[in-house]
């Protein structure tokens, strides 16, 4: 995104949001989702040694609605930053900008609708 804005003045986002519904908390879909992909990853087994729990998977998701957004070097500077854990291979995750959904004032160039949002 800072690139972008510094190379065009802008940049613009397009953001889903869903309805969504997880696995149960028997995990049956998780379960199964393993047996298809030959058994626990490499990194699923290290990160059992860290005695870190998985995040429940999404089984099912509906387009709600859309979210166009627009950015410049003003609006940029009113998000907040976030460090999010490591990636497959261990190494750490870049920082990644934060976005209020309920604060898109002058940002928000169009929404569109999809159904009623839960």
């Amino acid at each position: 995104m800072d690139a972008t804005i510094k190379k065009y003045g802008e940049h613009g986002v397009l953001i889903a949001l869903c309805d969504v519904e997880y696995n149960d908390v028997n995990r049956t879909f998780q379960q199964w989702h393993s047996e298809l992909k030959g058994g626990l990853s490499a990194y699923e087994k290290e990160r059992r040694t860290r005695t870190e729990v998985s995040r429940y998977r999404k089984t099912k998701a509906e387009l709600a609605e859309l979210l166009f957004l627009r950015f410049d070097k003003a609006s940029i500077g009113r998000l907040g930053c976030m460090n999010q854990g490591r990636n497959s291979n261990g190494a750490s995750r870049p920082p990644k900008y934060m976005l209020d959904l309920e604060d898109v004032d002058g940002i928000l160039v169009d929404r569109l609708s999809f159904g009623k949002r839960a």
